[in-house]
């Protein structure tokens, strides 16, 4: 057998383990699945509440408790003797059995461990969704609803991967959901410096409020021009690269034909 041969031999045992590693490490992984269908297929029990203690002293809060951030618990005990994944989206509703109590809306898509035959509890991410109601706290029970709208889906997965899990996040949340402009907006910490970054990712994802209408105008003509900046850029790069290659290729070229000669 050549050298040639033997390393093709070679290269093709080693795809060959690569393959078969892969596939057992993918039959052991562990399941992944939504918790409302966890829940449907009774895997297990589930209690979902206010992360807030009004009797524990906090820090960082609002005058009337916490809407935003950490500020929802969990508590799942699995009725299974096996480890699963449960799933929590971004843009879920939380409904609560309190009608005076605010619907909340899940802005960090969630991984819960369900551990066999266990009980589980932690806090999640999620933001207020109807300003003028009640925050949640621990003796504040809720469900799981379903996604909500468009919009604010994409609000809340924008807050997922951007981290705005703070003030600046919630009021663009209740300007989409409670058409919220500044003046009611102060009530809840907002100033002239943090509305311009709330408005801004309004803004990033072209949804008008009465809070950004005006500005949002003027960012769709801010974003044309970046991208016509950013389309001259990758023109001129690439005829550089080309002219680079081009001389590159005709010096080669020259170089081969006088070995050639000699």
């Amino acid at each position: 057998m050549t050298k040639k041969s033997t390393i093709v031999f070679l290269t093709g045992i080693m795809t060959l383990f690569s393959f078969v590693a892969s596939a057992q490490v993918k039959e052991n992984q562990i399941p992944e699945m939504s918790l409302i269908d966890a829940l449907e297929q009774g895997l297990l029990q589930m209690k979902i509440s206010g992360s807030y203690d009004p009797r524990i002293f906090e820090e960082v809060i609002d005058k009337d408790g916490v809407h935003f951030g950490k500020c929802m618990a969990i508590i799942l005990k699995s009725n299974v003797d096996s480890l699963i994944l449960l799933r929590l989206d971004g843009g879920t509703q939380l409904i609560p059995t309190d009608n005076a109590v605010q619907t909340m809306i899940v802005t960090h898509k969630a991984i819960f461990p369900l551990y066999p035959n266990s009980t589980y509890a932690t806090r999640f991410y999620a933001m207020c969704g109807e300003i003028e109601d009640h925050p949640p706290t621990i003796e504040t029970i809720f469900k799981i609803g379903e996604l909500a709208d468009s919009g604010l889906v994409k609000i809340a997965n924008y807050l997922d991967h951007s981290f705005t899990q703070n003030m600046i996040g919630q009021h663009a949340v209740w300007a989409y959901t409670d058409q919220a402009e500044f003046d009611q907006l102060k009530k809840y910490g907002a100033d002239s410096i943090s509305i311009e970054s709330t408005k801004a990712i309004l803004n990033s994802l072209n949804l008008l409020t009465k809070l950004n209408t005006e500005i949002s105008e003027v960012s769709s003509i801010d974003e044309e021009s970046e991208q016509i900046r950013i389309n001259k850029y990758v023109l001129f790069l690439g005829s550089g690269l080309l002219f680079i290659l081009t001389v590159t290729t005709i010096i080669l070229l020259i170089r081969k034909r006088k070995e050639i000669a000699v």
